[in-house]
């Protein structure tokens, strides 16, 4: 059974949210990848839901949180804050994390301001927005959108945020368009132009700016962020095809005596190696 609802924070965002599994058992907050994604049903395959308490929720702006695609005070702390604020609004002491992609970063930065408030960290898929990773992944859908010959002339992230903040609704929708379509040449995928065009509705462009403010801002890094401290709670669950995910792991290795569980994979966490390993690492037990 199923209980939802809406976290108002104290500046104005509305968190929706849903609780899922066994009420008393173990507390997981599932942190969904983005910037700009949301969390659904299909997360929940990630978690034996007779064994823990699920929360699901939308970050700020994103999916069902309200207003959605809002870019004002939106930021990477102030994500951060929404999972304590959240914590405390339904009721839990300790919480264990899951954060996929995005996520993880939220993840750890949340354990960064809030380590007694944490049971245990699992992290998959994992990136980190560290300066020469974000330049790399700018870099690779610059390759991209110049990749894509499809009559729009933005060439950069910066140049299609511009348009998507500042063009007619017109434009806007064509330079969502020529941004998934480089998403989709640079993962391999493809999708038919009539499934692309449908997929991108007002929702999907308010969506992909959200990810644009995310990115133009850097993900809001700063100095700061290099100086880590994570407890023997926290493993991390990562595909090797998975570029920036692989140099986020040597990032991380740098600073940081982790648990890492490599896997022939790609970004994607439902990959049946990825899904399998994050399914049993909620399982373990926690270190005291």
């Amino acid at each position: 059974m199923v209980t939802r609802g809406y976290y108002p924070t104290d500046d104005g965002h509305q968190l929706y949210w849903e609780r899922w599994g066994t009420p008393g058992g173990e507390p997981v907050f599932f942190l969904h990848g983005g910037p700009g994604g949301c969390s659904n049903r299909h997360h929940l395959e990630f978690f034996d839901e007779q064994h823990f308490e699920i929360i699901l929720f939308d970050q700020r702006g994103c999916g069902r949180s309200l207003p959605h695609g809002e870019r004002q005070l939106n930021d990477t702390g102030r994500c951060v804050e929404d999972i304590d604020g959240l914590r405390l609004h339904l009721g839990f002491a300790r919480i264990s994390l899951l954060g996929v992609s995005w996520g993880s970063w939220l993840a750890i930065q949340y354990q960064q301001r809030y380590p007694e408030a944490v049971l245990k960290t699992t992290l998959a898929s994992i990136f980190v927005p560290f300066a020469e990773n974000v330049s790399a992944y700018d870099d690779n859908f610059t390759k991209g959108l110049s990749a894509i010959h499809d009559g729009n002339c933005a060439g950069s992230a910066e140049a299609i945020y511009e348009i998507l903040d500042k063009g007619c609704a017109l434009r806007q929708r064509q330079a969502a368009l020529h941004w998934l379509r480089a998403s989709l040449y640079l993962s391999g995928q493809s999708m038919s132009p009539d499934a692309l065009g449908n997929f991108v509705d007002q929702e999907a462009v308010r969506a992909i700016r959200l990810e644009l403010h995310y990115h133009v801002n850097r993900y809001f890094f700063t100095r700061a962020h290099e100086r880590l401290s994570l407890d023997a709670n926290t493993q991390v669950i990562q595909g090797t095809r998975d570029l920036f995910g692989m140099s986020s792991v040597r990032w991380l290795r740098r600073r940081l005596p982790l648990q890492f569980r490599l896997f022939q994979a790609g970004h994607n966490a439902f990959e049946p190696a990825i899904l399998k390993a994050v399914r049993q690492a909620l399982k373990r037990a926690i270190v005291h």
